[in-house]
């Protein structure tokens, strides 16, 4: 599909990348960009990548496709430091967990020759790191992209995605951030909440419920941040609408209703079993 392409940030989402385009054969060259040479010497090491640097104009030179998949805050930087050195009919996209803030200002950027697609792969762990790079990470998974006007490019970028197993939606970069706000940032931080919560109150006593609600609370704290930063409109809306859900079960509890809690149980039970 591609002569050379480029990752830019060798972590989970990266090294599961390199690996996964090894294995479906959609580049005859993989490069990798990495802050750290002992990320870049494990990547070369575990043949996740086929060359590696620190220079990002070493890196992008001569690629087909660049992504980046870094946290949100640095993607918008790396995009601007990267466009005088692409070649030309060059695509960047990304792996970013919220995407009106990267398009909004890699677009006000205005970078000549620029051609960016937002991308987000809703796939991942909360493990972090190369060492725990999988191959079938994309595998059945959802992509978004964002709404583009190069057709051509945005087609290209589909079917990479594609092409890794993924199933593909395209919408405007304003509504990904009010749909992912609900059912992945809310999630996130009320996880966070419930360990802060719970820290100091027999934890070692925890079993699997708690663990299952909370596994995602070890997520990486400054990807999470930037996360939370760059949604905190749509977000503090849907914290506001679980503080009212819990307000519910409250109410409930105060007036030893046992009808109204067994109903709130109910529903959560109905909706839960659906999915």
């Amino acid at each position: 599909m591609f002569k050379r392409v480029t990752i830019i940030g060798l972590g989970l989402i990266g090294g599961s990348l390199g690996l996964a385009i090894k294995e479906k054969r959609l580049a005859k060259e993989i490069v990798g960009v990495s802050r750290r040479k002992s990320t870049i010497n494990k990547a070369i090491r575990n043949r996740i990548v086929d060359f590696a640097t620190l220079d990002l104009k070493d890196g992008v030179k001569d690629s087909d496709l660049v992504v980046i998949t870094t946290p949100v805050f640095k993607i918008v930087d790396i995009a601007k430091k990267i466009a005088p050195f692409l070649k030309k009919e060059a695509i960047v996209t990304d792996t970013g967990s919220t995407k009106k803030y990267i398009v909004k200002n890699i677009e006000m950027a205005g970078q000549k020759g620029l051609s960016f697609i937002g991308s987000h792969p809703i796939a991942g762990s909360e493990k972090s790191g190369i060492k725990y790079a999988d191959k079938d990470l994309f595998k059945g998974a959802y992509c978004i992209l964002t709404e583009a006007k190069n057709k051509k490019a945005l087609n290209k970028v589909r079917k990479f995605w594609a092409a890794l197993g993924m199933k593909i939606i395209v919408m405007s970069a304003d509504t990904h951030d009010r749909l992912l706000s609900n059912i992945s940032h809310l999630p996130h931080a009320a996880a966070v909440s419930l360990i802060n919560a719970a820290a100091g109150s027999g934890l070692d006593l925890a079993a699997g419920g708690f663990k299952d609600t909370t596994r995602i609370a070890s997520g990486e704290p400054e990807l999470w941040r930037d996360i939370f930063l760059t949604n905190r409109g749509n977000l503090i809306r849907d914290i506001k609408i679980l503080k009212k859900e819990l307000s519910k079960i409250e109410e409930a509890l105060k007036s030893n209703n046992s009808r109204n809690l067994l109903g709130l149980l109910k529903r959560a039970k109905s909706i839960r079993d659906s999915l």
